[in-house]
């Protein structure tokens, strides 16, 4: 039983956490960054505070982003090894907790796209254990 329809899912989601967090990194950091050397109106120890404020931010912020790009790139290595007629279950139940991650992280489409790789997954883990089973002779 082939896995196609999970390995484009999984394809998708991975690209989809990579653009994420390239997206974040760059776009969302950048525009943190700015806004806070931006800042003229205040004393220097205000100014000093606030930079180091949005400084943090910053750094939450690209960390966040390499999260993201970091478990995209695993999950295309993931994908690339995930192997027809074969029992995969680590890889199945690491899809599910990927998906219910995304969802708390409010990552929709993330969400939806490896829970549904891996409830696919781990239903046609159970048709191919059934299959090997039926295959074998007693």
């Amino acid at each position: 039983m082939n896995r196609k329809l999970e390995r484009k899912l999984v394809v998708i989601g991975a690209s989809w956490q990579i653009l994420s967090g390239l997206l974040t990194i760059f776009a969302y950091g950048s525009y943190i960054k700015s806004k806070g050397s931006s800042i003229h109106d205040t004393s220097f120890a205000q100014m000093k505070a606030i930079q180091s404020l949005f400084g943090s931010l910053y750094s939450f912020t690209v960390t966040f982003g390499m999260l993201f790009v970091i478990l995209g790139i695993v999950n295309l290595y993931l994908v690339r090894s995930l192997k027809d007629d074969k029992v995969e279950v680590k890889r199945s139940v690491w899809f599910l907790v990927l998906g219910v991650s995304s969802y708390f992280l409010m990552d929709f489409i993330g969400a939806v796209l490896f829970l549904s790789a891996g409830i696919l997954a781990l239903a046609k883990n159970k048709t191919i254990s059934r299959l090997n089973l039926s295959s074998k002779p007693y």
